[in-house]
């Protein structure tokens, strides 16, 4: 067959296009000029003015120290694009708004309301909830509004911007790694089919995390210390973890895996404005295909782990505990609400907790559930959290602070995979 000039100038454009190799690019915030070519020694302005349309499937963007502003970036990629902090440099953005597109990761930034020339409310980082968006990761990122809250008021802490947002239009998002500290809601986990693992929050004043959609795995997290409740005029329910139907509030959700989390209501009794939170509360079901397993949960409230309306979900070898003698004591609870359908398939394994409530479920199948032993609680502890060290690091590698804790110590590479 005759090829036309035209047809084999094209062929050789696309395998031309199809052979280039990625590039690096640098943005600086300092040095970077709009007439800049993108290159080390002739780098692109701030992130927030960079020309990221010239950046094609597997090209990186190194971000230099210095303000990058307030950034939305959007487009789809024929594969992953990086955007990441150039090795030794700290890069912060007010505000991150992935607005919609596919195949982004972005790595080792700094994201804080504080930046921000006026401030604004709402999440500081935000992925596809503007539109469609898919196969993005936002991994090892330090998120946070002000880095000491101890002397935060109840509505300094109400008023707070909150944390990082999975939007209602993205599928398969990750969210790995980031440290989000001192928010009102931590985080909002709005797209199905994704995964929310290894993340460390601290400090909040509603929920620790929000679970809205199917298919989300929450694994390996550190959610822990919330403030301000009902006494200090906050009446929000407060959550370490919640799950409710995206939009509705009530409804069906099916297939969320929540594994080998450490929750821990707070830490230090005497801190100001220090609240008792519900730990995993979910309530507004039916819940179909639950997976609950290997957490581990410290808290004054009586929901210790609570699915109301659970339908054939698993809760095994999780471990509860009151953090200190009072009158609401933490249990596991399989519970209905009128009018919902009931729970009914469920299994109840391996657990310990000082209080077990199943008889909402007459089917359960429960065995080798065991009343709390303090010591072997703090084992457990201790081992998760070896656990969690293991396959993110001890220490966070931008915020440079551990999981439990606000011990300081530098970022070591994980002994194992994640």
């Amino acid at each position: 067959m005759k090829i036309s000039p035209l047809l084999a100038s094209l062929l050789i454009l696309a395998a031309s296009i199809a052979s280039s190799p990625a590039a690096t690019y640098y943005s600086d915030p300092a040095k970077g000029t709009a007439e800049g070519d993108g290159s080390a020694n002739s780098p692109w302005p701030k992130l927030q003015d960079a020309p990221l349309s010239k950046l094609q499937g597997g090209d990186t963007l190194l971000l230099r120290s210095g303000n990058h502003g307030d950034v939305k970036i959007s487009g789809d990629n024929a594969s992953v694009v990086t955007i990441a902090a150039e090795p030794g440099q700290t890069p912060q953005l007010s505000r991150l708004d992935i607005i919609k597109g596919s195949k982004w990761l972005v790595k080792g930034l700094t994201i804080s309301s504080s930046f921000a020339a006026e401030p604004y409310k709402g999440n500081m980082l935000i992925v596809a909830e503007g539109g469609p968006g898919s196969d993005i990761v936002v991994e090892d990122c330090f998120i946070y509004t002000v880095l000491d809250s101890t002397k935060w008021t109840p509505q300094e802490w109400m008023g707070a911007n909150s944390g990082v947002l999975m939007g209602r239009n993205g599928t398969n998002i990750t969210f790995r790694n980031n440290y989000i500290l001192n928010t009102r809601f931590a985080s909002s986990l709005c797209s199905p089919d994704s995964l929310f693992e290894g993340n460390i929050i601290n400090n909040f004043s509603g929920d620790g995390t929000r679970i809205t959609r199917d298919n989300i795995i929450v694994q390996y997290n550190t959610i822990r210390n919330c403030f301000v409740g009902p006494a200090n005029g906050d009446d929000n329910h407060d959550d370490l973890m919640q799950c409710f139907l995206f939009n509705k509030g009530k409804g069906t959700v099916r297939n969320l895996t929540i594994r080998g989390n450490i929750l821990i209501g707070f830490e230090d009794a005497n801190a100001p404005l220090m609240h008792e939170p519900q730990a995993i509360g979910f309530f507004d079901g039916p819940l179909v295909d639950f997976i609950v397993e290997k957490n581990i949960i410290a808290t004054n409230h009586y929901h210790g782990i609570s699915l109301y309306d659970a339908v054939n979900c698993k809760i095994l070898d999780n471990a509860v505990k009151p953090i200190s003698q009072q009158k609401m004591i933490p249990g596991i609870m399989l519970n209905s609400k009128k009018g919902v359908g009931g729970s009914s398939g469920n299994t109840v394994k391996n657990n310990m907790a000082p209080k077990f409530s199943l008889k909402a479920d007459p089917e359960v199948v429960e065995s080798d559930n065991i009343a709390l032993d303090d010591s072997k609680f703090d084992r457990r502890l201790k081992e998760q959290e070896d656990e969690i060290n293991s396959k993110f690091g001890e220490f966070h590698p931008v915020a440079k602070l551990s999981r439990l804790g606000m011990r300081t110590g530098e970022y070591k590479a994980p002994t194992s995979a994640n």
